[in-house]
C-alpha cells in the first residue's frame, strides 16, 4: 500500500502499518495522534513544495526500491475529504516514471513469477500447518485415551480390593457361606470388567467426532481453493441463440463489455456457465452466471470496481450485480445477515451493505 504523509487525530489506525508511531507530548506521554514517519527533506515532484509531517501527500509505491517521489494533494487534484478516505484503504499510486516501468512486459512477467512463487509457498505452509494440526490432535487424542484407560484400570483395581476387604471383614464378624461369598465377589469383578469394556465405544465416538471435524475443515479449504477465481454475475439477459455454443459466445461478449466498463479489460474468462434450470417464461428472471477468471487479482479488481456499474446510465448495467462465489458453509453463515439487511431496509434504513460479517451503512460518495 502506498505511503501517506499526514497528521491525523483518528484513534482507529491500522497497527500493521510500520511507518506509523504514537506521537508523544512534552511529558513523554503518548497521545492519540498518529504521525506518519518519512524523510523531512522530501518535496513534491511537481510543484517543489516541501513535504513535512503535516503535509498531505502520497509517496510512490516503489519507494521500497529506488523511487523516493512524493506528490501533494494539490498537484494530485484531490480534496481533503477524498484524501482522508483513500488514506485508510489499500491505495496504490505510482509516479509517471514508475508507472511506465510497471507497464513494461518483462517487469510484469518477473513480478507475476514472484507473486506465483509467494502464493505457492503460502499454500505449502498452509497444507503443512493443517497436517501438523491433524497430527497434534491425533497425538492428543491417543494420550487422552491412554490416560482414561489407565484411570479406569486404577479405579477398577482399587474398587476390587475395597470390595474384597469389606467381604473379608464381614466374614470375620459373621460366619456365612464361603462359597456364596466367593460367587458374589466373582460377580462384582465381572461387572467391573464389563464397565471397563463399555468405555471403549465412548472413546471411539469421541475419536470419530474429532476426525469428522477435521475432514469438514479440510473439505472447506478445498472448496475455497476451487472457488478463489470465481465470481457470480446476476442480471445478464440470456441469449436466445439456438445452440449452446452460440449462447456461451453471447455471454462472453457481454462479459467482455462489462470488464471494459469497470476498467479491467485484461481479465480473461476460463469458463462461464448458467446456474439452475432455464425458465420457460420468456419474461422470467435470467439465471445467474458462474464465471471462472484467469487470476485471483483480476477477480478482486472486478469485484472492487463492480459498484461503478450501477452508476452507469447507458448500456443497461444498472441491473447487474456481481459477488464472489461462496461455499455452502459461507452461504449458510450469510443467510441471517441477508435477513437482517432486508428487515432494516423495510424499517426505512438506506445505503446498507453486508461487509466483513456485519450489516453496515455504506460510506457516502464524495
Amino acid at each position: 500500500m502506498v505511503k501517506v504523509k499526514r497528521l491525523s487525530v483518528k484513534s482507529k489506525t491500522r497497527k500493521t502499518e510500520p511507518q506509523r508511531r504514537l506521537a508523544k507530548d512534552k511529558d513523554g506521554a503518548c497521545s492519540k495522534k498518529f504521525v506518519v514517519l518519512g524523510n523531512s527533506d522530501s518535496s513534491c515532484i511537481e510543484c517543489g513544495k516541501s513535504i513535512g509531517e503535516d503535509t498531505k501527500a502520497l509517496q510512490c509505491e516503489r519507494s521500497s526500491h529506488e523511487c523516493e517521489s512524493w506528490k501533494c494533494i494539490s498537484c494530485l487534484g484531490i480534496s481533503n475529504e477524498l484524501y482522508e478516505e483513500l488514506a485508510d484503504t489499500n491505495l496504490h499510486w505510482f509516479c509517471a516514471k514508475c508507472e511506465n516501468v510497471l507497464l513494461d512486459s518483462e517487469y510484469m512477467t518477473d513480478l507475476s513469477v514472484k507473486i506465483a512463487s509467494s502464493l505457492d509457498k503460502k499454500i505449502e505452509a498452509l497444507e503443512q500447518r493443517l497436517l501438523d494440526n491433524h497430527t497434534n490432535l491425533e497425538h492428543q487424542l491417543i494420550d487422552r485415551m491412554l490416560s482414561m484407560e489407565s484411570a479406569l484400570q486404577t479405579k477398577m483395581e482399587s474398587g476390587i480390593l475395597q470390595v474384597v476387604e469389606e467381604k473379608l471383614m464381614k466374614l470375620n464378624e459373621k460366619p456365612i457361606d464361603l462359597e456364596e461369598t466367593q460367587q458374589k465377589i466373582v460377580h462384582i469383578v465381572d461387572q467391573l470388567k464389563n464397565n471397563m469394556n463399555d468405555a471403549g465405544p465412548v472413546v471411539q465416538a469421541v475419536q470419530g467426532v474429532v476426525e469428522g471435524a477435521l475432514q469438514q475443515d479440510k473439505a472447506e479449504e478445498l472448496e475455497l481453493e476451487q472457488r478463489k477465481k470465481n465470481v457470480i454475475v446476476h442480471g445478464v439477459p440470456e441469449s436466445e441463440a439456438d445452440t449452446p455454443e452460440q449462447r456461451i459466445e453471447d455471454d462472453l461478449s457481454v462479459l467482455a463489455a462489462m470488464f471494459h466498463e469497470v476498467s479491467v479489460d485484461e481479465a480473461k474468462v476460463e469458463s462461464v456457465v448458467r446456474l439452475g434450470k432455464k425458465s420457460s417464461d420468456v419474461n422470467g428472471r435470467p439465471r445467474p452466471m458462474k464465471v471462472v477468471l484467469d487470476s485471483v487479482d483480476n477477480k478482486v479488481r472486478i469485484l472492487r470496481n463492480a459498484k461503478n456499474l450501477r452508476e452507469t446510465q447507458d448500456g443497461g448495467w444498472t441491473k447487474i450485480f456481481i459477488h464472489q462465489d461462496l461455499t455452502p458453509k459461507q452461504r449458510e453463515a450469510r443467510k441471517p445477515l441477508v435477513a437482517e439487511l432486508k428487515q432494516r431496509k423495510a424499517n426505512g434504513e438506506r445505503d446498507l451493505i453486508i461487509y466483513n460479517g456485519k450489516v453496515i451503512k455504506r460510506r457516502p460518495r464524495i
